[in-house]
């Protein structure tokens, strides 16, 4: 019986870098908005999407 034996391979995973994450720059782009207007999230995401 193989105890304790890991059988699996996760793969290389680059290094995480949020400069190239185009998601980062939108929610930048939010707490920008949030912290200029004083608002909650709530109603900033209600004012601001469609």
């Amino acid at each position: 019986m193989m105890q304790g034996i890991c059988l699996h391979d996760a793969g290389y995973l680059p290094t995480y870098s949020p400069d190239l994450n185009p998601i980062e720059h939108k929610w930048a782009q939010a707490k920008s908005k949030k912290r200029e207007s004083g608002c909650d999230t709530e109603i900033l995401f209600s004012v601001h999407m469609v």
